[in-house]
């Protein structure tokens, strides 16, 4: 009898926001509203930074109608709507293995080593803990984000591997991490998708990061989609035998809501418009939009499959147009 071939295959593809307001229900964002008055990196849709000030004063009032708290409840029942139905589709793919593409905020690397891109090989990882200090609305976050305390996750060392030297032979040279620094913890891009759609019995999860926030090594919109398409192959010339979900945690724009390019990315992930996602231009990206690249990834991982379904849910908390357009996606 001759041997069965097993190799790896990338089964589903999703993409989520993570947004703190996701998790701190509607009353308590006025709290996080009043914070973006102090916030230096608020780029306006034209990616230049403005103060809160001036911004709401561009606004000019446009805001009034969707910052009042029926409206942010409307809104939070949609996209608590949305996290669930993703939830069933990872519940009904079942997969052996969850590959997160997410972002580094500093939980675990700082400028004196800053890749562009690190996948986690290790066995065996932990959240990080999030100083929520008397606010009522980080204390939320950090519950979603399972960094109210540390929580142990599994990983998976041998797809890992893996997928660096696939990556390697097609052209990326990836950091490679067999354990977190020392004092450190993976944060919420890993945490969220872990608590939302994994619990109570995680499959075990690969992180992959992203540097998405800081400059000079972003990786490019094209650069993104073509890292999809390389991890779609080291996937399928792995010799696991397991079933991998390919997961993008962040974004969709914020901390300023840009409603124009979110639905720029959504409609070029329903239409599989490559070119249009691989032009993005790298300046509209900045602060917490930059976590698009994080979907750009995903959509290239999935080239080819259709969307199932998707959901957009643009959140304005303030009168200078803060917030975050949650967008949440499931692939075929």
């Amino acid at each position: 009898m001759k041997d069965v071939l097993h190799m790896a295959e990338i089964v589903f593809g999703a993409g989520t926001s993570h947004s703190p307001l996701l998790a701190a229900p509607p009353h308590l964002w006025a709290e996080r509203a009043d914070q973006d008055r102090r916030n230096p990196a608020l780029f306006d849709n034209t990616g230049v930074i403005r103060s809160f000030d001036e911004l709401a004063e561009a606004a000019n009032g446009r805001f009034t109608d969707v910052c009042t708290l029926p409206a942010w409840e409307a809104n939070w029942k949609r996209c608590q709507a949305a996290l669930d139905r993703l939830r069933d589709d990872f519940r009904r793919v079942a997969p052996d293995v969850v590959l997160v593409i997410g972002d580094d905020q500093r939980e675990l690397f700082t400028e004196t080593n800053q890749p562009a891109m690190a996948i986690s090989a290790a066995a065996e990882m932990a959240t990080g803990v999030l100083d929520a200090h008397d606010s009522e609305f980080f204390k939320e976050a950090a519950r979603s984000y399972l960094m109210d305390e540390e929580f142990t996750f599994a990983g998976n060392a041998e797809l890992a591997e893996d997928l660096v030297r696939g990556l390697t032979t097609e052209g990326f040279d990836v950091a490679w991490m067999a354990a977190a620094p020392p004092g450190t913890g993976f944060g919420h891009a890993y945490g969220f998708p872990i608590r939302q759609f994994l619990q109570p019995d995680p499959v075990p999860v690969i992180p992959f990061m992203l540097n998405t926030y800081y400059p000079p090594n972003q990786p490019s919109p094209r650069r993104c989609f073509e890292l999809g398409r390389a991890l779609r192959a080291a996937a399928a010339a792995s010799s696991t035998d397991v079933r991998i979900a390919v997961l993008a945690s962040g974004g969709l724009s914020h901390f300023v809501v840009d409603e124009a390019l979110d639905h720029t990315i959504l409609d070029a992930i329903r239409k599989k418009d490559a070119e249009t996602l691989c032009s993005v231009p790298s300046e509209l990206l900045n602060s917490g939009s930059s976590e698009i690249r994080n979907w750009i990834t995903v959509a290239g991982a999935m080239d080819g499959h259709d969307v199932d379904w998707s959901e957009y849910v643009p959140i304005v908390r303030s009168a200078a147009g803060t917030g975050c357009g949650m967008g949440f996606v499931s692939w075929l």
